[in-house]
């Protein structure tokens, strides 16, 4: 989270619009979203963290059948 110490744009707030941009395109399995946004991450633990940011705010939800991540539509 972004504080005195950690500048919004290295904070995990910052990377939440990223991957949504991504969803939002086409929705992908972890790996694939991974790979498609892993230079935006310094390593695997800050890109789930942004996932479960995404989830709890009702952005993104995981089809458990398939194993694929849906960004959320909002009008």
């Amino acid at each position: 989270m972004p504080s005195k110490v950690t500048d919004y744009r290295e904070s995990t707030l910052a990377n939440l619009p990223k991957l949504l941009k991504r969803l939002n395109k086409r929705a992908m399995n972890p790996q694939q979203l991974f790979n498609a946004t892993r230079r935006n991450f310094d390593d695997v633990g800050e890109f789930v963290e942004s996932l479960d940011c995404l989830f709890i705010l009702g952005k993104i939800y995981l089809d458990k059948e398939t194993g694929v991540i849906h960004g959320v539509k909002t009008d």
